[in-house]
């Protein structure tokens, strides 16, 4: 069954893989139905047509009604099946994919952005380019500055690359750091998506989302005051959600409990940290703007085209050191990889640590191997018993089976995840996580498979056992990506299509949460299951 059909503008930097994140389909769809015939070569200002949503589960079917809480169900045990449709996904109101036409419920002006697809695509990630525009190191085009590849931060003389200005360990490359720093903004999306609710503002507004990310990209710390203390005021601010009025609560955030200013890379002034906020909230506002963010609805105030931009001081500088000039040049290499002809004018780097950014570390490298674990879809009825929606752990079962396997029962079960978190996600339980996968590790290199449940939606799932778990795929494989990263590969039986379903499809991959030791997938928190943001919730034994 197919959904209705929509329409893309390609934009500077887009790539197929891109888009078809955002929305939900392949690159292979994406080229049937546009007669592309090279998936590597589309043009900037052409129209696609993007299909609608297909098999897996219909995404404009809506969910069913949660069970009451404490509703019991006579003397069931607890079990692995799951409610008629609680499989199939209903589209989030007034979300829609980045990049795409929703009035927010935040009325400034701005849409409303899906926040994973916001963040997926690496250094061609809309998250990378507003982000990176207000860093200095993008343009709103999606073009690349001198200061991508690395340069010196003049907050505290650490070396930064990418889009996100990155200075942790294991980044190969400024693209990988920007894959790094996209999974770090993926961690703390749930803390904000529950705040900007609590405070009654809509946390997929593109301009709060944007400023979010890159605050917390500036200073951690920073960030976590204003969840805390400023979104509320915001709410109240009789401005609404503006430019100016974040640029206040970006100021404030850098404020202590008592009210002290503690800004050590502007020396702490107050003028020098709100000039640098006030560009930065410029930068973001030119770039969503650029990019197509605004719903034509409610104007937004703006703020100055040019900010001058304050001159930190570094942190082991004492106050007897003679201050910096106001514009000495920062040193910034040119990324081998670019030439002078598509490297655009370099904006000022300006500091993203106050020695507090976290240091966000990829997964460990291990041998790749690979099972010989069959596919088979849970609406194959010739394989599983009672074929259907509410078959996938029956399927993963007869997967294990026949690759000489057998799933432990429930009691048996690693539970890696604690609950739902508030936001979408889980909480996670860090020693089972880590016995979890080291299990995982353990029966890929005896040559056997590994069921695991997962969590794809937000809401308990009140007919499984651990009340959490919303699907079980299958884990077939470990490998090693071109970035270093470990992965691990996995069937999943919620669709007809073996070249969705089985472990040669590329999205069909686990990594390793950093700060978590979680496995997770990326993906959209709607659409079809096959496609949607996994994190594994128990890992079922083999007997």
């Amino acid at each position: 069954m197919t959904g209705s059909n929509t329409s893309y503008r390609i934009r500077q930097g887009d790539t197929l893989s891109a888009i078809a994140r955002r929305n939900n389909t392949t690159v292979d769809a994406l080229a049937r139905a546009n007669n592309i015939q090279n998936p590597d070569r589309i043009i900037a200002g052409k129209t696609l047509v993007i299909p609608g949503a297909r098999d897996g589960f219909e995404a404009n079917v809506p969910r069913p009604v949660p069970r009451p809480a404490g509703l019991q169900t006579g003397g069931a045990q607890p079990r692995d099946s799951f409610e008629a449709g609680t499989s199939q996904a209903g589209m989030a109101q007034g979300v829609t994919p980045a990049g795409t036409a929703a009035v927010s419920g935040t009325q400034n002006g701005y849409r409303n952005i899906d926040l994973t697809a916001f963040r997926q695509g690496g250094s061609n990630s809309e998250s990378a380019i507003v982000v990176g525009t207000s860093e200095g190191n993008r343009t709103p085009s999606g073009g690349f500055t001198a200061s991508y590849g690395g340069h010196t931060d003049p907050g505290n003389s650490k070396h930064n690359r990418g889009s996100f200005s990155y200075q942790g360990g294991g980044a190969s490359s400024p693209s990988h750091a920007d894959e790094i720093w996209n999974r770090e903004l993926g961690r703390v999306t749930p803390q904000y998506q529950a705040a900007a609710q609590r405070a009654g503002l809509d946390p997929n507004n593109a301009l709060l989302a944007s400023s979010f990310y890159d605050l917390h990209t500036q200073s951690p710390r920073a960030a976590q005051n204003f969840l805390n203390r400023e979104l509320p005021r915001l709410a109240q601010d009789p401005r609404g959600v503006t430019p100016e009025a974040l640029v206040d609560a970006r100021v404030n955030a850098f404020r202590n409990d008592a009210g002290e200013l503690r800004a050590a890379g502007f020396d702490h002034s107050e003028t020098r940290l709100r000039a640098d906020q006030t560009r930065r909230e410029t930068a973001l506002v030119r770039a969503l703007d650029a990019r197509g963010y605004r719903d034509g609805g409610s104007s937004t105030s703006a703020l100055p085209a040019e900010v001058p931009i304050p001159r930190p001081r570094p942190e082991h500088l004492t106050s007897g050191t003679p201050a910096l000039p106001a514009e000495v040049p920062i040193p910034r290499p040119r990324p081998e990889h670019l030439t002078s002809g598509n490297t655009q004018a370099a904006e000022s780097a300006t500091p993203t640590d106050f020695n507090d950014t976290a240091a966000i570390t990829p997964a460990a490298d291990r041998p790749a191997v690979q099972t010989n674990a069959p596919w088979i879809s849970q609406y194959d009825g010739s394989q599983v018993v009672r074929a259907g929606d509410t078959a996938c752990f029956r399927a993963v079962e007869a997967m294990v089976k026949q690759a000489g396997g057998t799933v432990t029962g429930p009691g048996n079960r690693i539970q890696v995840a604690t609950g739902d978190a508030s936001g979408g996600g889980v909480t996670v339980d860090r020693a089972a996580a880590q016995r979890g996968r080291e299990y995982i590790d353990s029966q890929l290199d005896a040559g056997l498979p590994v069921g695991v449940g997962v969590n794809h939606r937000s809401g308990q799932n009140s007919d499984n056992v651990d009340g959490i778990t919303d699907h079980f795929v299958m884990i077939t494989g470990r490998g090693v990506d071109e970035q270093g990263r470990t992965y691990y590969t996995f069937h999943d039986p919620a669709t007809n299509h073996r070249d969705r379903g089985a472990d040669t499809n590329p999205n069909n991959r686990f990594y390793v949460n950093p700060d978590t030791g979680n496995l997770y997938r990326e993906g959209p928190t709607t659409g079809a299951v096959v496609q949607r943001h996994f994190e594994v919730t128990m890992v079922r034994p083999n007997a």
